[in-house]
């Protein structure tokens, strides 16, 4: 065997291994996902966006499998956008912090972690999906030396993306911005808000200026939702929907418990539904539906994180989000890019 058929072979062994088999030649574009006027845009046609908070789906290989193996259900019920985290959200039940940190303390993005975000993110861009890539959390920032490795994990994933061609996607550079207990680093928390989330930004664009960024504030905190720079409007939770800019709710308002995950009172299914025609009547502003059901790991049920619908969420033997995915489908129709279609 030549060296040269030796190492083409040795490339895919390994891919068979990680998952990943593109090699760089092989890489196409995604689509391209913009904002123009204040509406989403994905391989130059309009499109409405309804979401899911998917924030650990990077946590191991089988939980990414299975938001890949979900994506054409979420598709069939409306759902085109997801978002997940590479430092990992809140872990749930019974550890907050299991989620996975998928960047090392210098702010290198960890080889598996690269490939299930590519798998993951081509796998949506068949489907005509967006993915909201996050960047850092208040539970992992931390884990970084110091904030030239802050710098670096911005500029990686940035290079990352393009280096990949992974377009159809949009970018939460920290979640929860000042979050009042769990924020380490300076550079991620007031005074100055301003100034460190354009100078975050700057290091981001600076390697990838057509990608659309914003950062998250903690809804608790006094730093301000807008900033010089930023592309994108982001909020959470219970957050009123700015009236300018393309506004995204990454962190809707969690109805259910991580100790009782997709089990939800009547009441909770109607704020959940109220808080979806809300967003409806914003043609400016799209949202990512929060659930703990989604996004612990293990949690009551065992099997979180889910990337499934599960059932109607009406008690221990019928856990899941079905009613989120049949409002969205009920309302807006399957989703077939670059359209919803009614379901007749």
């Amino acid at each position: 065997m030549q060296i040269s058929q030796f190492f083409c072979w040795a490339a895919c062994a390994w891919g068979l291994v990680t998952g990943s088999v593109l090699l760089a030649e092989e890489r196409t574009p995604t689509k391209e996902f913009e904002v123009r006027n204040n509406r989403p845009w994905l391989g130059g046609h309009e499109v409405d966006l309804w979401g899911l908070r998917c924030g650990n789906a990077l946590y191991s290989q089988a939980v990414t499998e299975r938001h890949i193996h979900a994506l054409d259900n979420m598709a069939a019920h409306g759902i085109n956008l997801i978002g997940f985290y590479i430092q990992g959200s809140n872990g749930g039940v019974p550890n907050p912090e299991a989620g996975i940190n998928g960047f090392t303390r210098d702010g290198a993005i960890k080889p598996f972690i690269a490939d299930r975000m590519e798998r993951l993110i081509r796998e949506a861009d068949k489907r005509g999906m967006v993915v909201m890539v996050g960047l850092c959390s208040p539970r992992k920032d931390q884990d970084f030396y110091d904030e030239a490795a802050i710098q670096n994990a911005m500029e990686n994933t940035a290079k990352f993306l393009i280096d990949r061609q992974l377009k159809n996607v949009f970018v939460d550079l920290m979640h929860e911005f000042s979050h009042p207990e769990r924020i380490d680093h300076p550079i991620f928390r007031e005074p100055d808000g301003e100034a460190k989330k354009a100078k975050l930004t700057q290091w981001f664009k600076a390697v990838a200026p057509d990608i659309e960024v914003g950062i998250c504030p903690d809804h608790d905190s006094t730093t301000g939702s807008r900033y010089p720079g930023m592309d994108i409007h982001i909020i959470q939770k219970d957050m009123e929907i700015p009236p300018d800019g393309f506004v995204v709710n990454v962190e809707t308002f969690r109805e259910d418990q991580y100790s009782y995950d997709g089990i939800f009172n009547p009441g909770a299914v109607q704020s959940v539904r109220d808080n979806c025609e809300r967003y409806l009547a914003a043609p400016h502003a799209v949202m990512l539906f929060h659930a703990a059901y989604l996004q612990g790991i293990s949690n009551q049920s065992g099997s979180a994180p889910h990337a499934e619908m599960g059932g109607y969420g009406t008690g221990v033997h019928d856990r899941g989000i079905r009613f989120y995915f049949d409002w969205v489908r009920d309302h807006k129709g399957r989703w077939e890019y670059p359209q919803h279609v009614p379901v007749k």
